[in-house]
C-alpha cells in the first residue's frame, strides 16, 4: 500500500512540474486567430524587451496572433499586395478577439512622395538608408510621433524604414469595414416619440387632478354656504290700522 501512494506521489510531482515548464514557455496557437486594433496608440515592438516600439499600428484593424509571450503577443502582419510580411510584438492587453469573419485584416495603402526626401533607418533620424526621388509610391505599415514629428513606417525597395509626414501627399485611412464591437454603446437617455408621447399623457392627468381639485372645491364652498342659517337684518314698518 505504502509503495502505491509513493507511484502515485510520484506521478503527481512529475505533472506538475511539466505543466509549470510549460506555462513558462511561449503558448502556441494550433489554429491561429485575429485580434483586432482598438487604440490609436497600440505598439508594434520588434522584440518584446524593446524599450521603444518600431510604429503604432493602424486603428481598428487586426494582427494574427501566432502566441502569447508573457504580456505580449507574438503577432504577424501585412503580406498583402506588394507589402511584405513582418512579425513582432504587441502588448496583449491592447488587442480584442471580436470573433468576427476576418477579411481582408491589413491596411493596404501606398504613400506618394512629394519631392525628394530621405528613407531613414532608425525614428532618431539619424541613419540615411537612401533617397527617394518625388512621385514615388511606399507601403505604409503604422505611423509614430516620437520626437515632436510624425513619421511613417514604410517599405520601399526591399527596404524598411521611416519618412517625414512632411515628405508624403495627405491621406486617410478608413476603418476596417467590420462592425466595431469593442466599442461601449452611449448608454445615456434619449428623448424618443414615444417618451414625449408619455409625458403628454402624464401631463394631461395632471390637469384633469387639478379640474377635479377645484370642482370639489368649489362644491364644498356651495354646500357651506347654503347650509348657513339666514339672519333677519330687515326694518319693519307698522301701519295705523294694525292698533285697535
Amino acid at each position: 500500500m505504502k509503495k502505491l501512494l509513493c507511484i502515485i506521489t510520484a506521478l503527481i510531482l512529475t505533472c506538475s512540474s511539466t505543466f509549470l515548464c510549460l506555462n513558462q514557455t511561449e503558448k502556441v496557437f494550433a489554429d491561429y486567430s485575429y485580434a483586432r486594433v482598438i487604440t490609436s496608440d497600440t505598439p508594434f515592438y520588434k522584440n518584446a524587451d524593446d524599450d521603444m516600439p518600431l510604429f503604432y499600428l493602424p486603428y481598428t484593424y487586426y494582427v494574427k496572433i501566432l502566441g502569447v509571450k508573457g504580456d505580449f503577443s507574438h503577432v504577424e502582419c501585412y503580406g498583402d499586395g506588394n507589402t511584405a510580411t513582418i512579425d513582432g510584438f504587441v502588448p496583449t492587453s491592447y488587442l480584442f478577439e471580436d470573433g468576427q469573419e476576418v477579411i481582408n485584416p491589413f491596411v493596404v495603402l501606398e504613400l506618394t512622395t512629394v519631392d525628394t526626401t530621405v528613407l531613414y533607418e532608425d525614428a532618431t533620424l539619424t541613419i540615411q538608408s537612401q533617397y527617394v526621388f518625388a512621385n514615388r509610391s511606399m507601403q505604409y505599415y503604422g505611423s509614430c510621433d516620437f520626437y515632436g514629428e510624425t513619421l511613417y513606417f514604410v517599405g520601399y525597395n526591399n527596404r524598411l524604414g521611416y519618412v517625414k509626414e512632411s515628405n508624403v501627399f495627405p491621406f486617410s485611412i478608413p476603418n476596417h469595414p467590420n462592425e466595431l464591437t469593442f466599442l461601449t454603446p452611449d448608454n445615456s437617455e434619449q428623448t424618443t416619440p414615444e417618451t414625449q408621447k408619455n409625458n403628454g399623457g402624464d401631463f394631461f392627468g395632471l390637469k384633469v387632478a387639478v379640474m377635479v381639485c377645484l370642482l370639489f372645491a368649489g362644491l364644498v364652498a356651495l354646500f357651506v354656504a347654503l347650509s348657513k342659517k339666514p339672519t333677519n337684518n330687515s326694518v319693519a314698518f307698522y301701519d295705523d290700522n294694525d292698533y285697535q
